[in-house]
């Protein structure tokens, strides 16, 4: 994402710091409500169907599908006050009350949206439309169905608006639906019951005391800004069901966040009619079975859907309300957490970069991911930052050789300023020596046989003296790959490399004796100006089991001097970046004979260049990429 559009995301300057821990707490101390915002218009709402029922209750449970009224369905929206971001995700939430009764200034819906929206998100309880019958079970679906509909009318809304007026600065990438009871089964339904091949048939052309009852019509064809998709991302459900938890069918789907009570009575926890401790009162009733919590917990982890469910024993259907006034205090938090933690914010993220470093490259280079992160709140001690930027995955540091801790920390931050994880790395500086072969013939690990008593390690040069008679044979067999700084080879000397060997940001090889490769050796990012990855003025032989990889050299790649010889029968790889034009990846004043695959990479430079008596033969395989 580009750094200028960032920047309309954040107010803050370039130096990084610590952002509010926004979504996780409540960052802000007040809200700001703006009040019955229509949403969806027009849509037909059924009469109520008279009866001793609907008389005495005045709830209308005996509705009459096949006459119906026109109604507006409104929204009050909660954003948080003093917020400048310019995309915030948003919670829809869905008041309970059995499709019967109830509405969007219930006090805990309000409660949701106001707590919610002080942790930083957009919200809004909504209307929907309510009515039902509740003495045929197939007729009882179409009131869930037209929740449905106007669950995703009000999701609707928001993407139309962030495509439009932005009004609200709502992501409509994250917008998210919950709700209590009747609440719960739209945000459920809205995630889960997602095709139109899936919804009941009595949502359909259907009948009821024998009069034709009109189509319901598809999941996005009620209400407004029908062009936009009204799924919601993820959801939330207090003390909600399903109609079927067949709907849940793939690990990709919608998550959800799922609370209830085993005492519940109204709402299943496991699997039932609602109402159980009622309907026995109402002759004739016939509702159909729901299916709670826990088996939709069920079924989401046989398909691997990620969810979390979070059951009680002892709060009865008002799962979330502690008492007549307030929330119990896990509820907010839970909610919001569903949604940050597995949604806003960033991935983990890894630092790379050389934790190990010799005492003379202070200077280092550390990077981490850009992909969800967009905001990055580095953090340095026992050093300091030679290039940085809190839009950039990317810092320079020179580190203080003295300091008694040295640790570089990385925080990263979603564009939705939602804080990720700490990453954090400690770096150790050691001494940059020289570790002298004192032995004779012998094996590279016998530390009796190096001048520091100690195998060469990622800060050592590396020194095998010259002899000016009998010559000596040293192997290095190591189990692991070895890493250092620097290798001589002095006159006489024969070394074998069996194992890995790497020199990274290191000093090259000099052979002034033998060397003999049957493993891979990486010489990467040479240290020392000037210096060549690999100068052979004696003998250098790369085996049909070697491998030799040279990339970033300061001078050249290779150099073979006049009276030095190199043969390849194995692969050697050349990939040199380094911008210095005098550069060439391979100068041979000696002789250079190519038996395998020799291949060289680079830009405009001259990749090979024989001077003087120099001999280069190629027997082999030569690729040469310009890239």
């Amino acid at each position: 994402m580009p750094v200028l559009v960032l920047m309309l995301f954040f107010t803050e300057t370039l130096t990084s710091q610590p952002l509010p821990d926004r979504y996780h707490s409540m960052v802000f101390t007040n809200w700001t409500e703006t009040t019955d915002i229509t949403f969806s218009t027009g849509v037909p709402r059924p009469n109520p169907g008279g009866g001793f029922y609907e008389w005495i209750t005045g709830y209308p449970l005996n509705v009459r599908e096949y006459q119906t009224t026109a109604v507006n369905l409104k929204m009050n929206i909660f954003t948080p006050t003093g917020d400048t971001l310019s995309k915030r995700p948003v919670i829809i939430i869905a008041f309970g009350g059995g499709f019967l009764s109830g509405s969007k200034d219930h006090w805990s819906i309000r409660l949701l949206a106001q707590n919610l929206a002080k942790r930083g998100f957009v919200t809004a309880v909504i209307d929907y439309r309510l009515g039902m019958n509740i003495f045929d079970d197939q007729l009882a679906m179409r009131a869930v169905y037209r929740g449905l509909q106007d669950g995703r009318s009000a999701v609707r809304f928001f993407k139309a608006d962030a495509a439009g007026a932005n009004i609200f600065r709502a992501d409509p990438q994250n917008i998210y639906l919950g709700g209590h009871s009747s609440g719960g089964f739209i945000a459920l339904h809205n995630a889960y019951l997602d095709t139109d091949s899936d919804r009941p048939v009595s949502t359909r052309v259907w009948n009821q005391n024998g009069i034709q009852i009109p189509d319901l019509l598809s999941l996005d064809s009620v209400g407004n800004n029908r062009n936009f998709d009204g799924r919601a991302r993820a959801v939330f459900s207090l003390a909600g069901a399903l109609g079927y938890t067949e709907y849940i069918e793939e690990s990709t789907e919608p998550r959800v966040t799922l609370f209830h009570s085993t005492d519940d009575e109204t709402v299943p926890y496991e699997s039932g009619e609602p109402f159980s401790n009622l309907l026995w009162l109402v002759v004739g009733s016939d509702l159909p079975v729901v299916y709670g919590s826990n088996p939709i917990s069920v079924q989401a982890t046989s398909v691997g859907l990620a969810h979390d469910f979070h059951s009680y024993t002892n709060r009865g259907h008002g799962v979330h309300e502690n008492g007549s006034n307030s929330l119990h205090g896990d509820i907010v938090p839970k909610i919001s957490d569903g949604f940050y933690v597995n949604l806003l914010r960033p991935a983990p993220l890894v630092i790379t970069g050389d934790t190990v470093i010799c005492n003379d490259q202070l200077q280092q280079e550390y990077k981490t991911r850009q992909d969800s992160a967009a905001y990055y709140d580095w953090a340095i001690i026992g050093g300091s930052f030679i290039q940085h930027s809190p839009f950039s995955p990317e810092v320079v540091v020179l580190w203080n050789e003295n300091a008694p801790v040295k640790s570089l920390s990385v925080t990263p931050y979603s564009y939705h300023r939602a804080r990720g994880l700490t990453k954090s790395i400690t770096v150790d500086i050691l001494l940059r020596r020289t570790n002298t072969w004192t032995g004779g013939s012998g094996l590279w690990n016998t530390t009796s046989d190096w001048s520091l008593g100690i195998s060469p390690d990622v800060c050592h040069n590396v020194v095998f003296p010259d002899l000016s008679d009998l010559s000596q044979n040293v192997t290095m067999d190591s189990t692991a790959r070895v890493n250092i700084s620097k290798i001589y080879i002095g006159q006489n000397q024969n070394l074998t490399l069996l194992s890995p060997l790497r020199l990274e940001n290191a000093s090259g090889i000099e052979v002034a004796g033998q060397l003999t490769i049957s493993d891979t050796v990486d010489i990467l990012s040479v240290y020392d100006a000037d210096q060549n990855s690999l100068e052979v003025a004696g003998t250098a032989d790369i085996t049909t089991n070697g491998v030799l990889n040279i990339s970033q050299a300061t001078e050249h790649a290779v150099k073979v001097v006049n009276g030095g010889n190199l043969s390849n029968h194995g692969k050697m790889n050349i990939m040199a970046d380094n911008p210095n034009n005098l550069f060439q990846d391979i100068k041979i004043e000696g002789a250079f004979t190519n038996y395998g695959t020799l291949s060289l990479s680079h830009p405009d430079k001259v990749v090979i260049h024989v001077t003087g008596g120099g001999v280069f033969t190629n027997e082999g395989i030569m690729v040469v990429k310009e890239e």
